[in-house]
């Protein structure tokens, strides 16, 4: 029986919490959230307003901008666009050209490189060429009397012949001359 007596003290004990109470609990808690919301939400929802209206302002600049821009375009700029894009168009296949020719430049060196390895190789012989040509020349310088003579048997050969035409006139006018007594002394009737 301890043990219900106690229980009954210890219920009676516990209150039942009145409208007031309850009233001034509902009152407490509305002014811990009306300073909640004033430290945290207003100040937060100022800072979000400002950053939407810098947004704002922003995106409107950039309408100007490109509006003022548009206006001030020249209305032949389109065709002058196609021009240029059609130039572009150009100068890639171009480009595509010159890098064909600069592979064929490259293929050409490449044999330039082998022709003139060969030429380095022939340029070797220079210097025995070079020794040769002089000697041809010391020869050469040898030679000089031997042409002077051979100029002078040709003078003297050409008067040789000179000669010989004016004997050989001669000889024709001695026959001449020779020929009638000669011709008379074949006619005659010896018995040779």
């Amino acid at each position: 029986m301890t043990t219900t007596g106690q229980k009954v003290s210890s219920i009676e004990s516990t209150q039942v919490p009145t409208i007031e109470c309850l009233e001034n609990l509902a009152v407490r808690m509305q002014e811990q959230t009306n300073s909640k919301f004033e430290k945290f939400f207003l100040p937060s929802l100022l800072v979000f307003s400002l950053i939407v209206i810098g947004f704002f302002v922003v995106i409107y600049s950039i309408t100007q901008d490109m509006n003022r821009l548009a206006n001030t375009m020249d209305y032949s700029m389109s065709k002058n666009m196609d021009l240029m894009s059609v130039s572009v168009d150009n100068i890639s296949n171009d480009m595509s050209q010159i890098t064909s020719s600069v592979s064929s430049m490259d293929n050409n060196f490449a044999k330039v490189n082998d022709n003139m390895d060969i030429i380095a190789s022939k340029l070797d012989n220079l210097d025995s060429m070079a020794a040769d040509l002089s000697n041809m020349n010391v020869k050469m310088n040898i030679l000089e009397p031997m042409l002077m003579n051979m100029k002078e048997m040709n003078n003297n050969m050409s008067t040789m012949v000179y000669s010989m035409q004016w004997m050989q006139h001669d000889i024709s006018t001695m026959r001449a001359s020779f020929a009638k007594p000669m011709s008379m002394i074949n006619k005659m009737p010896f018995p040779f």
